[in-house]
């Protein structure tokens, strides 16, 4: 788990770009990944940029549907949306 590495502004702006998830502004951002035209993930990520607790970080990784190193690969471009789908069809089925 690679949380001190980054920041809620690196996850976002990673969610965001390579996910395609639009966040809602309010308390959090708030956003979902559609698979097709489903809701499938939703993800709560802090305001600011600031370092993530281990916890947060792990419940970032849960709201995905990742484990914490399959998560700590999407921050660091080695899983790309292909990737993310196909990890996604296999833990919905």
């Amino acid at each position: 788990m690679r949380n001190q590495n980054y920041h809620t502004f690196d996850v976002k702006k990673c969610c965001e770009k390579k996910l395609g998830i639009v966040f809602r502004d309010g308390g959090e951002f708030n956003g979902w990944f559609y698979l097709g035209n489903k809701k499938v993930a939703r993800i709560t990520v802090p305001h600011g940029r600031k370092p993530i607790p281990p916890k947060t970080y792990k419940s970032m990784a849960i709201q995905l549907k990742l484990d914490t190193s399959d998560f700590d690969c999407l921050l660091d471009c080695s899983i790309d949306r292909v990737d993310y789908e196909q990890k996604l069809a296999t833990k919905i089925k």
